[in-house]
């Protein structure tokens, strides 16, 4: 049993001790703990990626998830704390039921002037309806055990205790809380008593737990609710009932109060009032089904001593022990508790042995056992709200931002995959496009120009050595190229990319259709709703402003060796006769389909580029044998792919930033032709968001954080290595 006190032989346990199991407890340091929760820098637990670079500490960050969460985690390391300093300085709380005879109980242990102070009877004007806390008088004297103590209290129930009176008449209206207010119930009475003393423990007597509101001072829910925070002082936990409350849902209440919230704790139930026609050991088989279910480890009870027919059942007191020698005043008359045995002829009207009585419960606690229990539960509450609430709430939060994250990446790269790869039916990738932007089709001209054998310039008025001393690409097209069928030709190539037959087209509009199709909405959950007229706007803003931006910025180029060495060995490759196309020749015929690439902005707006494989680009073209042979050989098409595959990493870095998420660490793999691909790592410098106030927070747990609190307080309890 967690507290025996049915021992047979009283002298074979220590009576006061403080150290009898403290060599095997595994001490927890709550302050350098709290140094730990608190650290946001070394030691933290989080790893904040974005939007900014930095840590957050446990309780920094449990704060933001479940401010209640983190009040439980300081609160379940005060008491912890102040456990450890009050080993020698248990407290017993007493509660019980309306006129149930808790504060009779209470008294037992006061001296006369103490008695006279407390308030006794059985109308409500003599009820109890504030928390009051009896002390040993000396433990005033000790200042930091008294700071110490009413530092616990206030914080335990909410407001800074108040003395009670000196006065009886005082004393009781503050008992009886006669003022009426209700917020009194929260502000505890500390009171203390010489006899206490000898007694060496501290009393709480809690208020009744009444049945209606009608008095106005506290609901039955209200002081359930503070009775349990009140119960957090407490080394032990006795209710007082009444005999006929075997089955009252109000005493299973209390009991389960009790059971829930000091666990480890000794508990007892004191049965009072009993009458004569019930025997002892009947009064035990009563509350015993319920006693069994609240872990109740003892049960007392006390007859009616205003039935004569009760006095064989009072045990008669010890002279020589002062709290005894209180019940023998007749003018005062107290209950006699006595704990019950389910063996009839250990109960009275038989003699029972002294440690069995009430009054001995003081000196029958051993002090060190009582703490151990009452310790290792806290420790074990600390190490439940820290690990399996708090820490498992932060890993959830971050493992749910870690998915979301990926969802998000996920998302916005299969949206770009609908303008950058080139599939076959079935959906399987089999190329990468090019953004043809003005770099891009710079370098194919020059270098198709400068490998191009004689057959093939035939009609464009270009030397080699002129390359690259132009401007820019249209004052190159136009110079250097036939006007009238080269425009026909390029705007052909144009009508192609912009339909989609060959390439396609990136604008805003069909960007945004393409993170519907991939769920935006729900990838991005911290964005608008895309379907939402109202937020349509957002959307677009963000994808033209991303488009914008990687037409701008981005800053891939072909490799012009490899380029150089792949044209001049298609230009061998082609035979001679392949030279002319619908009146143009092959170079004409390449040049022009560049030029429509170009076209594109100025006839569907900035924002507003073309994607197309090279291959793709002679398709377009009508050059069909210049795109076979580009597609079959390896060493031509590895140059587009490389490009195509670094500007996909950068398009999608750039629309992780417009759109308030992380950038990829490690890069996303896409797979081409059966074969996985890592995305090259983006060389464009990340941006802000489109709208800062919009981003998707990515975090992750360190492992140094889960090492440190491993050491301070491991997830078992078991004995240190």
């Amino acid at each position: 049993m967690l507290f025996d006190i049915l021992s047979s032989n009283a002298k074979s346990k220590p009576l006061f001790s403080s150290s009898s199991s403290a060599a095997h407890r595994r001490e927890v340091d709550w302050s350098a703990l709290l140094s730990l929760l608190e650290d946001d820098d070394r030691r933290a637990p989080v790893r904040l990626v974005y939007p900014e670079s930095r840590r957050e500490s446990f309780l920094g960050a449990l704060r933001s998830l479940s401010p209640s969460l983190a009040n439980d985690v300081m609160a379940a390391g005060r008491k912890l704390q102040t456990a450890s300093q009050l080993i020698d300085w248990p407290t017993v709380a007493v509660a019980g039921m309306l006129n149930s005879g808790k504060t009779s109980l209470v008294s037992t242990f006061l001296s006369p002037q103490g008695r006279l102070r407390t308030l006794r009877g059985t109308g409500n004007h003599q009820g109890t309806h504030r928390f009051v806390l009896w002390l040993p008088s000396r433990w005033e004297k000790e200042v930091e055990l008294w700071s110490l103590l009413m530092s616990r209290i206030g914080d335990a129930l909410g407001g800074e205790p108040e003395m009670l009176a000196q006065n009886p008449s005082d004393a009781h209206r503050q008992y009886n809380n006669a003022s009426g207010r209700e917020e009194l119930l929260e502000i505890p009475l500390v009171a203390t008593d010489d006899a206490l003393n000898d007694v060496g423990i501290g009393l709480l007597d809690c208020p009744d737990i009444v049945s209606d509101e009608s008095f106005g001072l506290g609901s039955p829910q209200k002081r359930r609710q503070l009775l349990g925070r009140a119960s957090t002082l407490c080394s032990a936990f006795l209710v007082v009932t009444s005999a006929e409350s075997s089955r009252d849902s109000t005493l299973g209440d209390l009991l389960r109060i009790a059971s829930d919230l000091m666990p480890g704790v000794p508990r007892m139930l004191a049965v009072n009032k009993v009458r004569s026609r019930q025997s002892p050991e009947q009064v035990y088989e009563a509350f015993k089904p319920l006693c069994k279910n609240h872990g109740i480890s003892t049960i007392y009870a006390a007859y009616d001593f205003d039935i004569p027919d009760s006095k064989a059942f009072i045990p008669k007191p010890i002279s020589e022990d002062r709290a005894s020698q209180s019940m023998e005043d007749s003018t005062d008359l107290m209950p006699v508790f006595f704990s019950l045995d389910p063996d009839p002829d250990k109960n009275p009207p038989a003699a029972i042995q002294p440690n069995r009585m009430l009054a001995a419960l003081p000196q029958r606690l051993d002090r060190g056992q009582l703490f151990e229990k009452f310790h290792l539960a806290l420790q074990s509450g600390l190490r439940t709200v820290i690990w399996d609430q708090g820490f498992q709430a932060i890993q959830k939060h971050a493992n749910q931002a870690e998915e979301q994250t990926r969802r998000a990446h996920d998302c916005l790269l299969e949206s770009a995959l609908e303008f950058f790869a080139h599939r076959e039916i079935g959906g399987m990738v089999t190329e990468l496009r090019l953004l043809q932007n003005k770099r891009v089709v710079r370098q194919l001209s020059e270098s198709f120009v400068a490998t191009a054998p004689w057959y093939a310039r035939w009609g464009v008025q270009m030397n080699a050595k002129l390359r690259g001393m132009f401007s820019g690409f249209a004052d190159f097209w136009r110079r250097f190229t036939p006007t009238a069928l080269t425009q026909a030709t390029a705007e052909d190539v144009r009508d192609k990319l912009s339909s989609g037959e060959f390439g396609t087209l990136l604008t805003p509009k069909r960007l945004v259709a393409a993170f519907d199709r991939f769920g935006g909405s729900s990838a991005l959950p911290h964005l608008p709703t895309i379907n939402e007229a109202n937020c349509k706007s957002y959307w677009l803003d963000a994808a033209e402003a991303a488009i914008l931006r990687f037409e701008r910025d981005g800053v891939t180029a072909l490799d012009p060796r490899r380029l150089d060495e792949a044209t001049s060995e298609m230009w061998n490759r082609v035979p001679t006769h392949k030279k002319l196309v619908a009146g143009l020749t092959p170079l004409a015929a390449t040049l022009a389909a560049f030029g429509g690439v170009m076209m594109i902005p100025v006839d569907f707006g900035a924002s507003a580029v073309g994607l197309a494989s090279i291959p793709e680009l002679f398709a377009a073209t009508g050059l069909a044998a210049y795109a076979t042979l580009w597609a079959g050989d390896k060493s031509m098409r590895n140059v587009g792919h490389q490009a195509a595959r670094q500007q996909l990493g950068d398009f999608h870095s750039i629309l992780c930033d417009a759109f308030g998420v992380s950038r990829p660490d490690p890069p996303l793999s896409i797979r081409i032709e059966m074969a996985s691909e890592i995305l090259s790592v983006s060389k464009v410098p990340t941006g802000k968001p489109v709208d800062p106030e919009r981003v998707l927070p990515t975090l992750g747990m360190r492992r140094e954080f889960c090492d440190e609190l491993e050491r301070l307080l491991p997830r078992s309890s078991g004995p240190t290595k």
